[in-house]
């Protein structure tokens, strides 16, 4: 392939892809994924900074982790939960991950998270109109952020 071809192929993917509309396009949640603390995203995704314990919630992370950069985490209730949100306390954006459930899914997640620090892992579980959470906490050993 020559540079002209190269170019008129470039030259017309470009305004292919500017054709798209913007609707189509996945919205980011500023909101939701914002950098201003804890206290903060909690208020901007549940509400309120106070939600209840409860125990129903499973929250299964190493209470020690030796890299920081891959905690495994794993979460599982018995709510009927409509969305499963998790964050790490110390994190510069403390929501790590949003499921949505829909339908006959398991409310269960396994994932593997970066941790800035030491902190806190909460798992919150929206069922109905109601917000409940579980914390575990991880210390880091090795940081990797």
């Amino acid at each position: 392939m020559n540079r002209r071809s190269f170019l008129r192929r470039a030259l017309l993917g470009g305004a292919a892809l500017s054709l798209i509309p913007l609707d189509l396009m996945a919205a980011w949640q500023k909101a939701s994924f914002t950098d201003a603390g804890f206290s903060k995203a909690m208020q901007n995704n549940f509400g309120t900074t106070s939600i209840p314990s409860s125990d129903k919630i499973t929250i299964t992370a190493p209470p020690a982790a030796t890299n920081s950069a891959m905690v495994p985490v794993e979460v599982s209730t018995t709510l009927k939960a409509d969305q499963i949100f998790l964050l790490v306390e110390k994190n510069l954006t403390p929501l790590v991950y949003k499921l949505d459930l829909t339908g006959r899914m398991m409310p269960y997640f396994n994932i593997r998270i970066k941790m800035k620090e030491s902190s806190a892992v909460h798992a919150v579980v929206r069922s109905g109109q109601k917000y409940y959470r579980a914390t575990v906490d991880v210390a880091v050993t090795a940081q990797a952020c």
